[in-house]
C-alpha cells in the first residue's frame, strides 16, 4: 500500500459517518466471507453526472448511478492488520441492498453529530442556524471485529431516521447526544444503503492537503514526492476535483445536551 493511501486512511478514521450494523455484513454482501470481489464493476461518472451546483439536481443525477453500482464491486487496495488486526479493503462500487429512494419513503430523517464542535461552537448549533448539512470526508465503511469494507464511492451528508437505535451505528452515541431531525426538497436524490443507513450523494470532500497535490500534478505532471497516480485514483475516477455542496434542509426538532427542541410540530406530523 502506498504512503498516501496509508496516510489518508488514517485521516479518515477520525471522522464520523455512520456504519453498517448488523449480523455478518460480509455474508450478507458477498455470500460469504471468503467469496472474490471479481463481479464486473459499474461504469465510473459520465460527464453527464458532473457540473450540477445545487443540491437538488447534484443528487438526483448522481443517486440512480450509484443506485446503479448494487452489486458490482472491484477491490482496488487492501491494508493488512496482521494477526490480531482488522484488515481494511477498499472498493469501488457499491454492496448489494443499495438503492435509490425518494424522501418522502423515508419520512423524518436524523443526523448525530456526535456531540462535535468547530472552533468551539457545538455543530448542532452550526446546523440549526445554518439549515444546512455538509458532506464529510469519510465514505461508507461497513466494520467488523476482523475487517472493514471502505466503499469509496459512496460519500456525502449520511443520516439515519429517528427510530434507529443510535448505538448500533458504531460512532459512541448514546440517546443523549446531539442530534438534528430534519426534512428535505422532496426532489432530492437519495440512497438506501442498509437498515439505519442512508446516503445523500455530495462531492467527495477531501483534505485539503491532497486536494493541493493533485492541483499541483495535474498542472505540472510532476508527482509529488512520496506519492504515485494512484493516491488520486478517485478523484480521477469522479472526473477531478469538485466544490462542495451543502444540502439544505428544514429542521423539525433538535437535541442538544440531551434536551429536544421541537421547531415545527406540524412536520412531525406530516413530514410530506
Amino acid at each position: 500500500m502506498n504512503k498516501l493511501l496509508n496516510t489518508a486512511v488514517a485521516l479518515l478514521a477520525i471522522c464520523a459517518a455512520p456504519a453498517a450494523a448488523g449480523t455478518s455484513a460480509y455474508t450478507q454482501l458477498f455470500g460469504s466471507e471468503s467469496a472474490a470481489l471479481t463481479i464486473p464493476l459499474a461504469p465510473p461518472p459520465t460527464v453527464e453526472t458532473r457540473g450540477y451546483t445545487d443540491a437538488v439536481s447534484y443528487t438526483a443525477a448522481h443517486a440512480p448511478r450509484l443506485a446503479a453500482m448494487a452489486g458490482n464491486l472491484q477491490q482496488f487496495g487492501l491494508r493488512d492488520g496482521g494477526m490480531n488486526g482488522q484488515d481494511l479493503y477498499f472498493l469501488w462500487g457499491a454492496p448489494k441492498g443499495v438503492k435509490q429512494i425518494k424522501p418522502a419513503q423515508v419520512g423524518i430523517m436524523r443526523h448525530w453529530t456526535s456531540n462535535g464542535k468547530v472552533d468551539g461552537v457545538p455543530v448542532v448549533d452550526l446546523i440549526v442556524r445554518s439549515g444546512a448539512l455538509k458532506a464529510g470526508p469519510r465514505m461508507y465503511i461497513v466494520p467488523e471485529s476482523h475487517r472493514a469494507d471502505y466503499y469509496y464511492d459512496l460519500h456525502g451528508v449520511f443520516y439515519t431516521t429517528p427510530d434507529f437505535r443510535p448505538g448500533e451505528l458504531l460512532m459512541g452515541l448514546t440517546a443523549d447526544s446531539d442530534y438534528v431531525d430534519f426534512v428535505v426538497n422532496p426532489n432530492m436524490g437519495t440512497l438506501y444503503l442498509a437498515p439505519g443507513n442512508y446516503l445523500f450523494p455530495c462531492p467527495l470532500k477531501n483534505p485539503g492537503w491532497i486536494a493541493e497535490a493533485y492541483k499541483k500534478w495535474k498542472q505540472t505532471g510532476v508527482m509529488p514526492a512520496g506519492m504515485d497516480a494512484s493516491a488520486f485514483s478517485q478523484i480521477d475516477r469522479e472526473g477531478g476535483l469538485e466544490d462542495s455542496i451543502d444540502i439544505p434542509v428544514t429542521i423539525v426538532r433538535y437535541q442538544k445536551n440531551g434536551r429536544v427542541t421541537v421547531l415545527r410540530p406540524d412536520l412531525l406530523a406530516k413530514p410530506y
